[in-house]
């Protein structure tokens, strides 16, 4: 059954904070109607997903959960973009959900818990860090915005594109990302000793053997993706060289 045939009327939002919601979760049990279905949008799920199970069978309701987080801003559409997707408890409910973001056009991965967390303190929490940093560093060095921009070359473009739009973004937003994911502080620890290693791999005495598996050691990241993301640059930089 589409979303749009079921009673809308029984659909109810509450938007709290993590430490709320990680609260009155073992109160709403008793409040939940049979068929119902619970869904969080917390940036983090191992706490939530530890505080459901240590429930157990003192919940009064086992109605299916379900985690959900758009891997996009609120302002796009689903079409193409991915939901992360973390199953608390199944049930034909929490299906039905995931089937509706699939006809809507998003692509849903399903991940465990601790699975979503350790990959969004990547791809989250190391990428804004390392935008910001790259902006902090332009301002440190007192770079002008005009002169940079005229010798830009499409690498730069790219990453002046990137910090446009984090930095420009909502602050308590990006606080969050680097504040709540209980993985975000060992991103940007290993952020700070790979700047190490460029700076020692810079350095006269290791020459080009050693930058050279510098190159390597950071491309062994993309695994198997290499060649697409090699294409998908190409293809982006074409576009900025038009």
């Amino acid at each position: 059954m589409d979303l749009a045939e079921r009673d809308l009327d029984a659909l109810r939002v509450l938007a709290v904070p993590e430490d709320v919601a990680l609260t009155v979760v073992e109160s709403l049990p008793p409040l939940m109607n049979p068929t119902a279905l619970l869904v969080e949008t917390l940036s983090v799920k191992t706490r939530f997903a530890d505080c459901v199970a240590h429930l157990g069978d003192e919940l009064a309701w086992d109605g299916p959960i379900v985690g959900i987080n758009p891997m996009f801003a609120p302002s796009l559409r689903p079409p193409g973009r991915t939901v992360a997707a973390v199953v608390h408890r199944s049930g034909r409910a929490a299906d039905l959900l995931l089937d509706d973001l699939r006809r809507w056009g998003a692509r849903v991965q399903i991940v465990s818990a601790d699975h979503h967390d350790r990959s969004c303190a990547a791809v989250q929490a190391l990428t804004h860090a390392t935008i910001l940093s790259f902006g902090c560093a332009l301002a440190d060095l007192g770079i002008d915005p005009d002169g940079a921009a005229a010798l830009a070359t499409p690498v730069f473009t790219t990453m002046s594109a990137l910090l446009a739009r984090v930095s420009g973004g909502t602050p308590e937003v990006y606080r969050d990302v680097q504040v709540s994911n209980p993985y975000a502080r060992a991103a940007r620890e290993a952020l700070s000793r790979a700047i190490s290693r460029v700076s020692a791999a810079s350095r006269g005495e290791s020459g080009v053997a050693g930058f050279a598996d510098l190159l390597d050691h950071a491309g062994l990241s993309l695994g198997d993706h290499a060649e697409d993301q090699a294409r998908l640059c190409a293809h982006l930089f074409e576009g900025l060289a038009s």
